[in-house]
């Protein structure tokens, strides 16, 4: 499984991909567009079972962590930028909640729900500048010759167009599995589920059981494919 880590320029995602991968890089190397590690996942019923039959090999699942560099803006419809997050299976957004006067907000204030939000509708213009370049394809295909299969694909794009002209990412919407298909060659961005990760500060320690309502991120709880933890 790949995972990728997205976040605005200084809201730790880069120490929270050295965390998960127990990666060692010098300056140099954590300063560079894109890292990428592999993280362990640890199964206490694998040590129990290999100290039962001693196996010659143990092996433990494994995620694969994709740590790009701060989207802003401007990169976010770079498409070097996000190529390698195209090609991970969920994405885990690191969201700044720690108030830091030494290392100032690009946005100029503590906000995650509006970083959230904002980090969402850029990956959903991405997709959208996709759909409309296909659709235009296909409609031209329709018109020389209909087709059955063809017709089904503009009608799937259309209505993916649709929801996210209405603000809401891919992964909201119920697909069938013969349409999934369809959407995997495209590597939408915004179908990938979402993890928020609200990075606290120190002062907050004591407070992890309400740190989501207190910081207004309920809201994106109950979405479909979204959860929000704390670290």
């Amino acid at each position: 499984m790949q995972t990728g880590i997205v976040g605005l320029p200084q809201v730790g995602k880069t120490t929270l991909f050295r965390i998960l991968t127990r990666a060692h890089m010098d300056e140099k190397s954590a300063r560079s567009a894109t890292h990428i590690g592999v993280a362990r996942v640890p199964e206490p019923r694998i040590d129990q079972l290999a100290a039962l039959y001693k196996p010659r090999k143990v092996t433990y699942a494994t995620v694969e962590y994709v740590d790009v560099g701060g989207i802003v803006r401007d990169r976010a419809r770079d498409s070097a930028v996000l190529a390698p997050l195209r090609e991970v299976d969920a994405l885990a957004h690191v969201l700044r909640v720690f108030d830091d006067p030494a290392v100032p907000h690009p946005a100029g204030s503590i906000d995650p729900l509006r970083d959230a939000q904002s980090l969402d509708l850029e990956l959903m213009l991405s997709d959208l500048e996709q759909i409309e370049r296909r659709l235009e394809r296909v409609e031209k295909d329709l018109k020389k010759k209909k087709d059955a299969a063809t017709e089904h694909e503009h009608a799937l794009l259309m209505r993916c167009r649709t929801a996210i002209e209405g603000e809401h990412p891919l992964r909201e919407l119920e697909f069938s599995a013969e349409e999934r298909k369809i959407l995997t060659g495209f590597m939408f961005l915004s179908l990938r589920p979402m993890l928020y990760v609200l990075n606290l500060g120190e002062d907050e320690v004591d407070k992890l059981d309400t740190a989501i309502e207190r910081h207004g991120m309920e809201k994106l709880r109950g979405r479909p494919q979204r959860d929000v933890v704390e670290v």
